[in-house]
């Protein structure tokens, strides 16, 4: 499989639940199925800590404050900051996955 590293906080789309996935072990709960369902679930397990950045458009989530990750939407911002948290500010992801 071809993979290209990028950056956690680019990450977007079906390459960002692919790592998110890779973070917290490989398969949502089951009766998750929308990114508002896995972000609740998300923040209630995690204990994450979030914030509006005093922008409409900008969410901010982070698991350890020195180390904030940034979205346009709050399940974009959990997401993030889930994989940022447990595999880095970098990750390898499946070529495939970025393109789709």
């Amino acid at each position: 499989m071809l993979t290209e590293t990028v950056q956690t906080d680019e990450l977007e789309g079906k390459a960002l639940e692919w790592a998110v996935l890779k973070a917290i072990g490989g398969a949502w709960p089951a009766g998750l199925v929308s990114s508002w369902d896995k972000t609740g679930y998300l923040i209630t397990n995690l204990n994450l800590f979030l914030s509006s950045g005093g922008n409409k458009h900008l969410y901010i989530a982070y698991l350890d404050e020195r180390a904030p990750s940034v979205g346009k939407t709050l399940p974009e911002a959990v997401y993030r900051a889930v994989v940022h948290s447990s595999i880095g500010s970098w990750i390898s992801v499946p070529v495939s996955l970025l393109k789709a």
